[in-house]
């Protein structure tokens, strides 16, 4: 019996087009969406954004949240709640460079600015190159710099993220300004 369903081979097939829709931080909302394409995607007419693989990939890279191991040093900052991807635990394929989605960022939304005798701003850097490994080892890059910095008086935590490639260009740069509710004045 033949399908119901007319397949026009051309559709969404330019060249340029990704099959993966973009993810797009607002900083304001603090969330990622998705938006629908526009005019400058002819061959993508109703579906969603795909020109920004590089930063889809890290956009879920970061702001996913990771489940928190147990024996983490900062597992009392997840208040109980490891939180975490539950597809991790079905399909996580080594072989193809992939690793538990997201990062643990989100322990320090709450947290003060010095952690277990570290800087807050040393952990969000951790986090963020744990985070991003897979892109490097699947060949998306060949180096990742990631800067971190704390604004006390905003409550403000800035990760500027560079992804380099081969011949040394930067194929990723973004900096994300995460807003977090600091205690006052409480230290680890």
């Amino acid at each position: 019996m033949a399908s119901p369903f007319l397949i026009r081979i051309n559709d969404g097939c330019a060249p340029d087009y990704s099959i993966f829709p973009d993810k797009v931080w607002s900083t304001a909302d603090g969330i990622a969406d998705m938006r629908l394409a526009g005019a400058d995607e002819p061959f993508n007419r109703g579906g969603l954004k795909g020109r920004a693989a590089i930063l889809s990939a890290v956009t879920l890279a970061l702001f996913s949240d990771a489940r928190c191991p147990p024996n983490h040093p900062l597992a009392y900052l997840a208040d109980g709640d490891q939180r975490g991807y539950w597809g991790d635990g079905i399909d996580v394929r080594a072989d193809l460079y992939e690793q538990p989605l997201g990062s643990l960022l989100y322990l320090l939304e709450r947290a003060p600015l010095t952690i277990a005798g570290r800087p807050a701003s040393d952990w969000a850097k951790q986090f963020a190159i744990e985070a991003l490994a897979p892109l490097k080892n699947a060949g998306v890059c060949v180096r990742i710099d990631v800067r971190a910095a704390i604004d006390p008086y905003q409550s403000m935590l800035t990760l500027a993220v560079q992804l380099y490639g081969r011949d040394g260009s930067i194929v990723f740069d973004a900096t994300f300004q995460v807003f977090w509710d600091q205690v006052a004045g409480a230290s680890a």
